[in-house]
């Protein structure tokens, strides 16, 4: 039975068994098959019913891979319980540069009895990415099991049908009466000639293999790298044994999480995606000091910035920019004038303090003034570790004192409406605590996402301590205590001999052991342990919250980015991290959260700024030595104010 002229176009996005067809890719493959897989439905639509019924029939194909046309008959045949296109082997080196995940388009009329000509196009990404990257556009969300297949009629066939142009007859062909069939037609005008040079993007290896073993995918050059960097002081044999362990705790911890529930699979449709949230503000928050070379008590330059974007809308409201906080004022109170008598010792903490609560007040005027936002994402952590930005104490006893927000200071930090703070309730302790609960009571979901690699070892602690025993006791060969307590020893040995001089960190491991589009189920982390904290804070450290941090893989040439949300949305964590999922691939060979990324570049305090801060500074600290007729502290003063930074007489040995 003939389909009469109606056409069907049938997209297979090639795995790596099919590319057995080609000659170029016998000598390295690891399948026996020689042939493309083709679905059953897809089968029954491109053969008629005594051929489906028989259980394969013979195409006349011409296929086409840039200039070059191969023409000949082919078998579509059921192997087993498989349907296949196979006949003889394409040769050409040409055709090695076809891997796994180009595309090969099949057009024929629907119902070929064998007498219709059929054409058979290949489009690589390395030497036609834009191409590629259209027929990609177009058939992507209607994928299903690597294969689609679009009617003559539909807008996909027409999309399609400039890159698959109908076939005459091979000459080597016999029409169904038996007759020489027509000469072939050249290929069409749209079909240009496949360049010859280098590609204008370096090759993309993703999935060229789907799914890899451990032992391939730390061998790409990303992960490898990275582990060089990470063991760049261990000597050569150290190195080696260093990626041996890695591989083998990737590999049996990846093993153990799909088995237990561990990791959260994504699934990349934009379509579906931004369609779920249309209409829902997404807003995103990052903040930035001025680089000043004077702290303590003195003025701080400070900007936090918002960037709030509604999915779907088309209006002029759709997005917009907003500066959050802007602080040049007195950040820290103090009994003392000036900035260097009794000052506190410790100034990187008064500088992370300052960074910290800034920006999480920024987070907190946006849900507050927002209270429509679905989702905040945050540039950094969501909770920090609080006890570094404390007293000073020695023999128990307060030898430097923290100092406390100035009234200045606590205007900017908390919202309208906060009732005063004095004392110990003014310190940073007791300031971030409140903004960190008034984030937890906003109706968005907040969440921190992190970029930059951290050296810590905290989330594969969790995510081991995590692990149900009971459920591990028939999947490991020891007892899970056991492997527990030897997996954290390869992790960040001590004085374990097995693995001395190597650590592996939390970014490094989860880069090996998650795949692109999937995520780690979060685990809880305390940030605040009362053991680490001062004794006289325990009762507000107490009161911080333990966030569920997880690692989401984007792509596979970037590490892994770190979210982190309060325990309240953890019912919610798939749909969080699907939306950073695919924010962060909304720009080619990029991995992090556009939004963010905006808000980040917006929110920077540049050089040209800090400079008349610093300034500005010094003239301030300068005045309050004149007006305390402190003759030291003014020399000292003019110097920095009148000299450089390079002058000799600001050199440690001189300044003591």
């Amino acid at each position: 039975m003939s389909g009469g002229d109606t056409e069907i176009i049938v997209v297979r996005s090639l795995a790596g068994s099919d590319l057995g067809l080609f000659a170029a890719h016998r000598g390295d493959a690891r399948s026996k098959q020689r042939a493309i897989n083709i679905n059953a439905p897809v089968a029954q639509a491109l053969l008629d019913d005594a051929g489906f019924k028989a259980g394969g029939a013979t195409l006349q194909c011409t296929c086409l891979f840039g200039d070059i046309r191969v023409e000949g008959p082919r078998l579509l045949s059921k192997v087993h319980k498989n349907w296949r296109l196979g006949g003889s082997k394409i040769e050409g080196a040409e055709f090695g540069e076809l891997d796994a995940r180009d595309f090969a388009l099949i057009r024929s009329p629907r119902h070929n009895d064998g007498s219709k000509p059929v054409t058979i196009a290949f489009y690589s990404r390395n030497s036609d990415r834009v191409v590629h990257a259209g027929i990609a556009a177009i058939v992507e969300r209607h994928l299903n099991r690597s294969t689609a297949l679009f009617d003559e009629g539909s807008d996909a066939f027409a999309g399609l049908s400039r890159y698959c142009p109908p076939a005459a007859l091979p000459q080597a062909g016999r029409a169904g009466n038996g007759a020489p069939g027509p000469a072939p037609r050249p290929p069409a005008p749209a079909l240009r000639p496949r360049a010859k040079s280098v590609p204008p993007m370096p090759r993309d290896d993703a999935g060229a293999q789907s799914p890899r073993t451990m032992e391939e995918k730390l061998r790409t050059p990303h992960i490898l790298e990275r582990m060089l960097q990470v063991s760049a002081d261990l000597s050569a044999p150290a190195q080696l044994r260093f990626m041996d362990t890695v591989q083998q705790l990737a590999a049996g911890l990846r093993a153990l999480l799909l088995e237990t529930g561990g990791i959260v699979r994504l699934t990349r449709d934009h379509l579906a995606t931004w369609q779920a949230v249309r209409g829902k503000p997404v807003g995103f928050v990052d903040g930035g000091l001025a680089n000043l070379s004077m702290l303590g008590s003195a003025p701080i330059a400070a900007r936090v910035g918002g960037y709030v974007v509604t999915p779907g809308d088309t209006t002029p409201a759709r997005e917009s920019f907003r500066m959050l906080k802007y602080l040049i004022d007195e950040l820290y109170a103090t009994e003392q004038a000036g900035v260097f008598r009794d000052s506190f010792p410790d100034i990187g903490a008064l500088r992370d303090a300052a960074r910290i609560s800034i920006e999480a007040a920024g987070a907190v005027r946006l849900v507050s003034e927002r209270p429509d936002l679905g989702w905040v994402m945050v540039h950094g952590a969501l909770v920090n570790p609080v006890s570094r930005y404390t007293d000073v104490m020695r023999d128990e006893q307060v030898r430097h004192k923290f100092p406390d927000f100035s009234s200045g200071a606590l205007a900017e930090l908390l919202p309208p409406g906060e009732p005063q703070r004095t004392g110990r309730d003014a310190n940073f302790v007791s300031v971030y605590l409140r903004q960190l609960e008034l984030l937890q009571q906003s109706p968005a979901i907040v969440c921190g996402v992190v970029e930059r690699e951290s050296s810590t070892t905290s989330v594969i602690r969790a995510v081991l301590d995590s692990l149900d025993d009971h459920r591990l006791r028939d999947l490991l060969p020891m007892p899970p205590q056991e492997w527990k307590q030897w997996f954290k020893n390869a992790v960040d040995p001590s004085d374990d001999d097995e693995f001395e001089g190597q650590r592996i960190t939390d970014p490094l491991l989860f880069r090996c052991v998650l795949e692109p589009g999937e995520a780690l189920v979060p685990v809880s982390i305390d940030r605040n342990e009362l053991r680490r904290a001062p004794k006289a804070w325990h009762d507000k450290i107490g009161q911080y919250p333990q966030p569920l941090v997880s690692y989401l893989q984007a792509t596979p040439w970037t590490a892994p980015v770190r979210v982190e949300t309060f325990p309240r949305d953890r019912e919610r964590f798939t749909e969080t991290a699907n939306l950073i999922f695919h924010c962060a691939l909304l720009l080619p060979r990029y991995a992090f959260p556009v939004g963010l990324d905006i808000v980040d570049k917006f929110a920077k305090v540049p050089d040209w700024m800090s400079r008349p801060v610093n300034t500005r500074t010094a003239v301030v600290a300068l005045r309050r030595a004149l007006d305390d007729q402190d003759a030291k502290l003014f020399d000292t003063l003019r110097t920095m104010l009148c000299g450089s930074g390079r002058e000799w007489m600001l050199r440690p040995g001189v300044m003591r």
